[in-house]
């Protein structure tokens, strides 16, 4: 029964159930759209034909059917096969029976007597065992990508875990190789440190010893080289020339021995070497 009401709400071109549907004088009805195409590949200005019954119509004028549009939309919002093939639930919908139907668009039980049918216009409406087969196989299928998807990040998160254990672990020996590589660096350092400041106190220690004594010969130098003036000094301030000549015997060697002792000594510049020679003419 449901399948010859189906069939009495098929357009005969399209094959599908009527959308917009219209008739023109032979009581047979089209989707507006058909039957509007099928006419536009016949003759500009010939008569038209109706597809079902052949008759020709020269100027047919298309009438639509509100009736059979309500039906159309009562049909597809509630399919009357679905609604036949359903059985009749224990539990009470207010006033009615609930029929067993489920619309798969919504995801909610419905009623073919209490819910208005526009709010299932062109939805998927079909029985409760047909809505579970399919809600289970849905619900199965995205079970099986979650549980791929967990399988995906376990592994995920224990390759990572593996990763931050070896990361740890190799900066560990990382961090202990460069200690004990800068820590004998420190040493080496250290020690060399040690032995040129070791060095460095000894030959401070010998220059400061050779330069105190030089100090303490200049010194002694100076002292001779000061008395040796003033002993010149007083002869020369002899007025008379017999007591002048009189000591200069030993004033003269007295100078020379200095002189001579000066230059062992390096004190004189060289520019000054030459006057013990002339002296000692003398």
């Amino acid at each position: 029964m449901a399948s010859c009401l189906k069939d009495e709400l098929l357009c005969s071109i399209c094959l599908s159930i009527y959308q917009d549907p219209v008739s023109f004088g032979c009581e047979h009805y089209f989707c507006r759209k058909c039957i509007t195409e099928h006419w536009s590949r016949q003759e500009p200005h010939g008569a038209r034909d109706c597809p079902e019954c052949r008759r020709t119509f020269a100027d047919p004028l298309l009438s639509p059917s509100l009736k059979l549009s309500n039906i159309v939309e009562r049909y597809s919002a509630f399919p009357l096969d679905a609604i036949l093939n359903a059985q009749r639930s224990n539990y009470p919908c207010k006033d009615h029976e609930k029929v067993k139907l489920f619309c798969l668009t919504d995801k909610n039980l419905v009623c073919f007597f209490c819910d208005e049918p526009a709010l299932h216009e062109q939805h998927q409406v079909t029985t409760i065992d047909e809505a579970y087969e399919e809600i289970q196989r849905e619900m199965k299928e995205q079970l099986a990508t979650l549980q791929d998807s967990e399988r995906g990040h376990t592994e995920a998160l224990k390759l990572l875990q593996r990763q931050l254990t070896e990361t740890k672990s190799s900066a560990k020996s990382l961090r202990a190789t460069i200690g004990d590589a800068f820590e004998r660096l420190h040493r080496f350092l250290r020690e060399r440190q040690k032995s040129m400041l070791e060095e460095l106190e000894m030959d401070t220690a010998r220059k400061l010893s050779d330069i105190e004594h030089k100090i303490q010969r200049y010194s002694q130098q100076l002292r001779d080289v000061k008395e040796g003036i003033q002993i010149l000094q007083e002869r020369l301030s002899e007025t008379g020339r017999h007591d002048f000549l009189e000591g200069v015997a030993v004033t003269s060697e007295s100078s020379l021995f200095l002189l001579i002792c000066l230059v062992s000594n390096s004190l004189l510049s060289p520019s000054h070497k030459s006057k013990p020679a002339s002296r000692a003419k003398l």
